[in-house]
């Protein structure tokens, strides 16, 4: 997943992931950044964008590491772009394509792992996927 984009996700600012394509997957996805590294112009404009979309003071990340394995969420729905703006008319200006995973539960690792990922969604080597669960940031819960 392209920077900056893969690190508000798993922050869980941002919320949901557009695609072009449907997927039957449901569950926990890791999400892995790609080589290519933000420009500056890019990370702002997507802070500005969602500054105005959570209408909230939102916290963001101070780097947007590239080439590793960030951390991970539930997809826990794939919308056609109706269904998603019926089902959820609070977040429906955060995607416009023709799919969107509904992402839940973001969690970011302590220690990015390096990686070279692959297109769509694919099975993580089981070594990695052992040491990425142990990687996983406690997640400070609202009491």
């Amino acid at each position: 997943m392209h920077q900056p984009w893969a690190s508000l996700l798993v922050r869980g600012i941002k919320r949901v992931e557009g695609r072009s394509w449907y997927t039957p997957h449901r569950g926990r996805l890791w999400i892995a950044a790609t080589a290519k590294r933000p420009s500056p112009q890019e990370v702002s404009e997507l802070q500005t964008t969602y500054r105005f979309l959570r209408g909230e003071d939102v916290e963001f990340p101070s780097d947007y590491p590239s080439g590793c394995l960030l951390g991970c969420v539930d997809l826990i729905d794939c919308l056609s772009q109706n269904q998603f703006k019926d089902q959820y008319p609070d977040m429906s200006q955060e995607s416009d394509s023709p799919f969107v995973f509904i992402c839940t539960n973001p969690q970011e690792m302590i220690v990015k792992f390096p990686i070279k990922g692959n297109r769509k969604i694919w099975k993580l080597d089981s070594k990695i996927h052992q040491g990425a669960k142990k990687g996983l940031m406690k997640q400070n819960k609202a009491v």
